[in-house]
């Protein structure tokens, strides 16, 4: 069976509407600093205990930004004192704090990790099983997409409750497009567009590109999967990497970098930082790029990735997950678990996917005249 994947039906990318007129985060991105403290403050307070709990997450961009305006508003909210400390940090730092905090016992009781980390930790006992949360806060599980839940599972056991879940979308510099000839409001829709349009914006006299290819397998993944392809065969017991389909996407990704289309070698941060300086026609990135584009005034549009010349469309889907490690005592974990009850909550699912273009995933904010175009446009099936 494939990796986790999202099938898209784009009737039109309403999302674009929404995101680009909405409210903006416009607050400059914070890293905080400090080890992971596993103890719990318990000093009474006119009877009241109050519990405080080490909060670890990669979300440097804009978006951490507003993840942290929300756990600042729970701070000050909850009637049951707790206090959730956020320390964001780029990811690989994350990864290399973690591994040995884990190892003492002393790491966060609350992590926001992807999908993909749920079978390394989860095995390893590192972090807890979770099953028991839906009946402790009372929610209703069934309002919450199944196979959104169902991604944080392994052997059957949740081990995340979600906390977004996204796809990669096209974004494309409009006035780009409009020096190049292009219609700045009809992107690319097959890969022959994507490549002929990507040799219309380079310019190379300006360092313009007009395609860019961040480093990693993404983007290839995309690319792979909508030609028919994979990384493994059918039964996953072998490499498909010598395929007709795979040959022909890496030929594709070659010709981008051999003609100058594409800057090459550069990453993911870097990539960004060329489409917000004006000199990249078109990236392809998830959600979480869009407040970038706005906080440096980028004419741009956002759509679906091209399709294979045939239509058809298939890119992963992914998300990430709230996990309470097994560093965490037990008022801990219950104070963790009030946290993300807090964040399932519709007025935060719904502020989430207003102001940061993630697709909403519950039935209340789906119900939402407001955030329906957010996730309207799109067939999730995994």
């Amino acid at each position: 069976m494939k990796a986790k994947r999202l099938w898209l039906t784009v009737f039109s990318i309403l999302l674009a509407v929404i995101m680009i007129t909405g409210c903006t985060g416009g607050v400059q991105t914070r890293t905080d600093s400090g080890a992971a403290d596993k103890s719990t403050e318990t000093a009474a307070t006119g009877g009241q205990k109050s519990v405080k709990i080490q909060f670890w997450n990669g979300f440097t961009a804009s978006d951490g930004d507003i993840l942290r305006e929300i756990f600042d508003r729970f701070n000050a909210q909850n009637d049951k004192g707790i206090t959730v400390e956020m320390d964001i940090m780029p990811w690989d730092n994350l990864f290399e704090k973690l591994a040995p905090a884990l190892a003492t016992g002393t790491a966060p009781a609350l992590l926001l990790l992807g999908s993909e980390y749920v079978p390394e930790y989860a095995s390893t006992g590192n972090i807890i099983p979770m099953d028991d949360f839906w009946d402790w806060s009372g929610l209703n599980k069934e309002i919450y997409a199944q196979n959104v839940r169902d991604a944080f599972k392994y052997k059957g056991t949740t081990y995340g409750i979600p906390m977004q879940y996204n796809t990669m979308y096209l974004y494309w510099n409009k006035d780009i497009f409009a020096e190049a000839g292009l219609d700045p409001e009809k992107p690319p829709k097959t890969f022959d567009e994507l490549k002929k349009y990507a040799a219309l914006m380079t310019n190379k006299s300006k360092q313009q590109y007009g395609f860019g290819i961040a480093l990693g397998h993404s983007n290839i993944t995309n690319f792979l999967w909508s030609n028919g392809g994979d990384w493994l065969n059918s039964d996953q017991t072998e490499a498909a990497c010598n395929s007709p389909e795979m040959i022909e996407v890496l030929t594709m990704l070659q010709e981008f970098a051999i003609n100058g289309h594409t800057p090459v070698g550069m990453s993911g941060a870097d990539l960004d930082n060329l489409l917000f300086a004006g000199q990249l026609g078109m990236y392809i990135n998830g959600p979480w790029l869009i407040n970038g584009c706005r906080q440096n005034n980028l004419n741009f549009g956002i759509g679906a990735v091209p399709a294979a010349n045939n239509g058809n469309l298939q890119v992963p889907g992914g998300g990430c997950a709230y996990m309470v490690t097994s560093s965490a005592s037990e008022e801990q974990k219950i104070a963790a678990y009030e946290a993300v009850k807090y964040w399932l909550s519709k007025d935060v699912l719904k502020e989430w996917s207003m102001r940061n273009g993630f697709p909403a995933w519950s039935e209340e904010v789906l119900a939402d005249p407001l955030s329906f175009c957010l996730a309207g446009s799109f067939i999730i099936e995994i």
